[in-house]
């Protein structure tokens, strides 16, 4: 298929999401760089500050179990330049929001991923939240994918292996592994080899979810 005929698949699928979609003004509390690709793809603006960035362990089950409160604090600087301790070659910035450190991957300074947060938090609908979370970036400790599935809000986490915890989704397919740092490859935001889909497009009906169903 060229280029162009997946270019225009790919246009019509966005318009038949953005026209099925009936819910516009949601807060999507996102672990890692899905709910911006969600935004995108909806063609709505960002009213989270859960973008471009990741937050794990701990400090994720802190977030999606009281968003208001930590929306509501301003962000401030943390570390300027932190080395991922597996893989150092890797160097972000990182804030804080109250006790919560926040990875802010795609970001080149603290000064830049404060503002980003501050900017959208403010535009966040602390009454329209919506939890998505992966086992990945809980470093697969099944206590804290618990806690993030039962958060109360509307809430899906992604797993690599099938896990009896409801609000859990188990990745299809065999072909799935982390790298040293622990990552899923390939990333669930990436366009599947051969097709005109990203591959979460392919296992999470997010319009549905959105609108109240079955994620």
């Amino acid at each position: 298929m060229s280029e162009l005929a997946e270019k225009l698949k790919r246009k019509a699928r966005y318009l038949s999401y953005r026209t099925k979609n009936k819910n516009k003004d949601f807060t999507l509390v996102c672990q890692n760089c899905l709910g911006g690709l969600i935004y995108s793809v909806l063609d709505l603006p960002f009213t989270s500050p859960t973008i471009n960035l990741y937050i794990e362990d701990e400090n994720f089950v802190k977030l999606a179990n009281d968003p208001v409160r930590y929306l509501s604090i301003p962000a401030e600087p943390y570390i300027e330049e932190f080395h991922d301790p597996v893989d150092p070659s890797v160097v972000f910035p990182k804030i804080k929001v109250g006790d919560i450190e926040i990875c802010c991957l795609h970001y080149k300074s603290c000064a830049e991923a404060v503002d980003a947060w501050e900017r959208r938090r403010k535009r966040a609908n602390l009454s329209n939240i919506y939890i998505i979370g992966n086992s990945w970036n809980c470093h697969e400790n099944e206590d804290l994918i618990r806690q993030v599935a039962a958060a109360p809000y509307p809430s899906v986490v992604f797993t690599l292996k099938e896990m009896d915890i409801p609000g859990t989704i188990k990745l299809p397919g065999d072909f799935w592994k982390t790298d040293r740092r622990g990552i899923v490859r390939p990333n669930i935001t990436d366009e599947k080899p051969g097709t005109h889909k990203r591959y979460f497009e392919e296992f999470f009906d997010f319009v549905s979810w959105l609108n109240g169903g079955e994620p």
